[in-house]
C-alpha cells in the first residue's frame, strides 16, 4: 500500500491495480508522510545511480494502517516498537465527500514546502504524479531537483511537461517539450522571526514556507485532481 498526496485533512491510499481509496486518520500523517520517516520500497523510475523510493504501509484487516519506521530507534522512528505504529482510518471516502469542501491550498502549500525542505536537505528529486481513473500508472507532473549549498542555499530545478503562464513561473523557460524553472531559496529566509531559540519543530515560517512552494502547487494542481496526486522521492542508490 502507497500514499498519495494528504490534503485536507484525507490520506489517499493507492491500491495494488487501479484502486485509490480516500481516507480520514486518526492523526495528522502530513507530519510523517514524505520526511523520510517510513519505510520505503524501489519504485519504477530509475536513472544511473538513481532510483525511486516509494513510502508504504500495511492496511490491516480490520482498517487500521499499520506504519513502519524507516529506522528502529532515533528520531525517525514514529513510535515503532518493532511492529509497527497502528492509525485508525475512518471508512472509505467518495470524491464527492473529500471534495465536499474547497481544498486549504495554504495547508497543502505548507506541505509541499516541507516536502522540498527535506529533499534539499537529502539532495534527492522529488517526484510528483497524477494517477488517472482506472489507469494503474501514475503520470509525471513534475520533478524537482534539490540540493542545499554550503552556504545554506537552497537550489531547486522545476521540469515538467506542462507549459506554466502564471506569476511565479514568469521566468520559466521552454526547451524540448518541457519547462524548466530554477528557484534559490536561502535557508534563513523561511525561519521564523525569533525562531533561532525556539524549539525546532516551531522553526518554520508557514507563510514563507507557501510562498516557497507556490510555483510547486500551482503546478500539481494545475489538472484539478488533488485527490489523484501522488509523491515520491529519487535518492543517490
Amino acid at each position: 500500500m502507497r500514499f498519495g498526496l494528504p490534503f485536507n485533512g484525507v490520506v489517499p491510499l493507492w491500491h495494488e491495480g487501479t484502486t485509490i481509496t480516500w481516507h480520514r486518520p486518526g492523526t495528522d500523517l502530513t507530519d510523517v508522510l514524505g520526511m523520510g520517516l517510513l519505510r520505503t520500497q524501489d519504485g519504477p523510475a530509475s536513472s544511473g545511480r538513481w532510483q525511486e523510493k516509494v513510502e508504504v504501509a500495511t492496511l490491516e484487516n480490520d482498517g487500521s494502517l499499520r506504519l513502519h519506521a524507516a529506522t528502529p530507534t532515533g528520531r525517525r522512528a514514529v513510535k515503532d516498537a518493532g511492529a509497527g505504529a497502528l492509525v485508525p482510518l475512518s471508512r472509505s471516502l467518495t470524491v464527492q465527500e473529500v471534495m465536499a469542501t474547497s481544498l486549504n491550498e495554504h495547508a497543502f502549500a505548507v506541505y509541499l514546502g516541507r516536502l522540498m525542505l527535506r529533499a534539499a536537505r537529502d539532495g534527492a528529486i522529488l517526484l510528483f504524479t497524477l494517477r488517472a481513473p482506472e489507469d494503474p500508472e501514475a503520470h509525471h507532473l513534475l520533478s524537482v531537483p534539490s540540493e542545499l549549498d554550503e552556504n545554506q542555499v537552497m537550489h531547486f530545478h522545476l521540469g515538467t511537461l506542462m507549459e506554466m503562464r502564471t506569476r511565479t513561473w514568469r521566468k520559466a523557460v521552454r526547451r524540448d517539450g518541457m519547462t524548466f524553472l530554477d528557484l534559490e531559496v536561502p535557508y534563513q529566509r523561511i525561519l521564523a522571526p525569533g525562531s533561532l531559540s525556539g524549539p525546532a519543530d516551531e522553526m518554520l515560517d508557514g507563510i514563507a514556507l507557501a510562498s516557497m512552494a507556490r510555483p510547486v502547487t500551482q503546478c500539481v494542481l494545475r489538472p484539478g485532481f488533488p485527490f489523484a496526486l501522488g509523491m515520491s522521492v529519487m535518492l543517490p542508490r
